[in-house]
């Protein structure tokens, strides 16, 4: 019996030698053996879930113990990226510059290993990591911001979406409204904040907008413009605007787009303007109306039109004082915020409504010659990446057209994140 007594324990206690150390041992021998898998053409390898969920332990959520801690970011990162131009500026200011925010960039990931290099030379102290899952459990939270990969935003998003990590996707959300869905999907089965913004969003004028709003017994329509350089790059930052104004009246029933126009001559320049119809609880639908304009007298305006309970305004000036602080710096401080309180400031049926408004409007222009197009019009329809496909001449001319991935970059980037 004693003898029985002994071989149990035995079993027990290597078994906890086992899950204690030996285990540990082998769990790296294995992550070490699928980084040596078979790399693609550019050297990016497979991901694993399994190294992602163990990476993910590595890092509990970010705790303020200290008033100078930062919240350390991780980046996906492509040519055009506004990380290159801005945001890492206020993060991880170069000489010059001043520090707006209370988070620092720690790593970064990018298919172009040439981009990654730009990117780490010009701010020293950053990691190039060799692999996306990489950034996995090893910051407080992530920019998906490799604009000429949008059509591949949803996979980029899903292994830290997935693990819980505070996402932040740049504009657009994405191409297409399955794919949006994915990534609002993840994001609840992971229970990871989930953001994608335009800096329009938290300006001042739209909790001016949104208050007054509540106010209005009935809304009859609306007027708005947006300055924008093509669609693609800038024409979302006047759709956002206008969806953050309504979003609160959504939840109430009035403010829901249901079909979008855009008469142009060229998405890919202004000027243009979008109609949209919009549901109003059982008083029919109100009518909205987006100036899409080059060298604006504002950046972006307003007016909503009410009954004898008056008009409401909101606009953002075209020369405001302070406008790197006030604008451009609140969506960071309110990305920062997503992160360290782990709470997102708007819906999963947010993100989608702005990504229908968005994508019928482009259907419009692109293939219905500015004819209405209706929700279901989207459903299925996919807007394809920038591309020198989609360019006309030198049009468009923003950042994310000037080095777009070619096609089979895009295919092979899939196959690995995939």
């Amino acid at each position: 019996m004693i003898i029985i007594f002994i071989y149990i324990f035995l079993i027990i206690h290597k078994d906890k030698k086992y899950l204690h150390g030996e285990r540990k041992v082998e769990m790296e021998k294995r992550r070490s053996f699928l980084k040596k898998g078979a790399a693609l053409g550019t050297g990016v390898l497979a991901l694993d879930q399994s190294s992602k969920a163990a990476a993910a332990e590595k890092r509990r959520p970010f705790k303020r113990t200290g008033p100078s801690d930062l919240v350390e970011v991780g980046m996906v990162v492509a040519h055009g990226c506004h990380s290159y131009n801005i945001w890492a500026e206020t993060m991880n200011p170069t000489e010059g510059q001043m520090r707006t925010t209370g988070m620092i960039v720690t790593k970064i990931w990018s298919y172009r290993k040439e981009f990654a290099q730009r990117f780490t030379d010009k701010f020293p102290g950053i990691t190039a990591v060799k692999n996306i899952e990489d950034l996995v459990g090893t910051v407080d939270g992530v920019y998906i911001d490799a604009v000429p990969a949008v059509s591949l935003y949803h996979l980029m998003a899903k292994p830290f979406l997935l693990n819980g990590m505070p996402t932040f996707v740049n504009r657009p959300f994405t191409t297409s409204i399955e794919k949006a869905k994915v990534m609002v999907e993840d994001a609840q089965k992971g229970g990871a904040p989930l953001m994608c913004n335009s800096t329009w969003e938290f300006a001042e004028s739209i909790g001016d907008l949104q208050a007054k709003a509540s106010r209005m017994p009935n809304i009859l329509g609306y007027a708005a413009h947006n300055s924008m350089s093509d669609y693609y790059s800038h024409g979302v930052h006047g759709i956002y605007y206008i969806a953050a104004a309504l979003r609160n009246e959504r939840k109430k029933g009035r403010g829901k787009c249901l079909a979008a126009s855009y008469l142009t001559p060229d998405w890919r320049t202004a000027p243009g303007a979008l109609s949209f119809v919009h549901e109003n609880r059982d008083r029919g639908p109100f009518y909205g109306q987006l100036h899409l304009q080059g060298g604006m007298d504002g950046n972006a305006y307003m007016r909503l039109f009410g009954d004898h309970s008056g008009d409401f305004e909101g606009k953002i000036p075209a020369s405001p004082g302070w406008f790197r602080y006030n604008t451009w710096n609140a969506m960071q401080l309110a990305t920062q915020e997503m992160i360290e309180k782990r709470k997102p400031h708007e819906t999963g049926d947010d993100l989608l409504e702005k990504t229908y408004m968005f994508l019928m409007g482009f259907r419009s222009a692109m293939e219905k010659d500015g004819a209405p197009v209706t929700r279901s019009d989207v459903d299925g329809w996919e807007l394809p990446p920038p591309s020198e496909a989609l360019k006309k001449g030198n049009q468009p001319a923003d950042s994310a057209f000037e080095e777009p991935y070619t096609p089979q970059e895009l295919k092979n980037l899939e196959k690995y994140l995939s």
